[in-house]
C-alpha cells in the first residue's frame, strides 16, 4: 500500500465508513488470529480475542493518527489480552506447570511472534491492493487452495493467464514488501512467502 492510500483508507476509518473498516479487518484479522494462537495455543478463543480488540478499536478510532499506531495499538492489545487470558487460565487450573512457562515463554518469543504476524499482515495488506484479478487469481490459489484448472474455468480464462496473473501478483508482493524495509533478513522473507504461500499445485 502506498501513503496515499494509507491516508484514505485512515481516514475512512476514523469517519466510519464501513468499506474502510472491511479493508482494515481483511488486513489485521488473520495475522491477530495467528499471532494470538502462538500465544494462547487455543484457536476459537485466538479468534474471540481477535474480534473483541477489533471491537476496541472501532470504540477508539478517532485516537489513531496513521495505520502504524493502528497497528501497534491492534498487536500491544492483543499481547496484554492473551497475557491475561493465560493467567486467567492459570488461576482456574491452580497449577504453575504449565501456564508459567507460557507467560514467562520469554518476551523474544512473544516478539518473535508478532514480528511475524506483521510481515503476515504486510502481506495481507499488499493482496488487497493488487489489481482485480490479479487479487482474483491469487486468493483463489493461495487462500482459497483452488487448482490451476478450476480457476481458468470459473474465471472464463485460460490456464497459462491464470499463472501469468499468480505471477504478477508474487513480483507485486515481494517487490513492496522488500521496499517496506521491515525485515531484519530478505531470507527470512523468502522463507516466509514460501511457507504462507505454499501450494503445489500452484507453483
Amino acid at each position: 500500500m502506498n501513503a496515499e492510500n494509507d491516508i484514505i483508507l485512515l481516514e475512512g476509518f476514523r469517519r466510519g465508513d464501513e468499506s474502510a473498516v472491511r479493508e482494515l479487518y481483511k488486513i489485521y484479522y488473520r495475522p491477530l488470529c495467528y499471532f494470538n494462537q502462538k500465544i494462547i495455543q487455543h484457536t476459537h478463543e485466538a479468534e474471540d480475542i481477535s474480534t473483541e480488540i477489533f471491537l476496541k478499536l472501532l470504540h477508539r478510532k478517532n485516537d489513531f493518527g496513521s495505520l502504524g499506531e493502528i497497528k501497534g495499538f491492534l498487536f500491544t492489545a492483543s499481547k496484554n489480552a492473551c497475557l491475561d487470558f493465560l493467567r486467567k487460565e492459570k488461576q482456574q487450573q491452580k497449577s504453575h506447570d504449565r501456564i508459567f512457562p507460557v507467560i514467562a515463554i520469554d518476551e523474544n518469543f512473544i516478539e518473535q511472534e508478532m514480528l511475524t504476524a506483521k510481515i503476515l499482515q504486510s502481506i495481507y495488506a499488499e493482496i488487497e491492493s493488487l489489481p482485480k484479478h490479479c487479487k482474483q487469481v491469487f486468493k483463489a490459489i493461495f487462500i482459497e487452495g483452488k487448482s490451476t484448472a478450476v480457476i481458468a474455468e470459473e474465471m472464463g480464462i485460460s490456464a497459462q493467464t491464470v499463472l501469468n496473473q499468480k505471477t504478477k501478483a508474487l513480483r507485486i508482493i515481494r517487490l513492496a514488501i522488500y521496499q517496506e524495509d521491515i525485515f531484519l533478513s530478505l531470507l527470512f522473507v523468502e522463507l516466509l512467502l514460501s511457507a504462507f504461500l505454499k501450494n503445489d499445485s500452484g507453483f
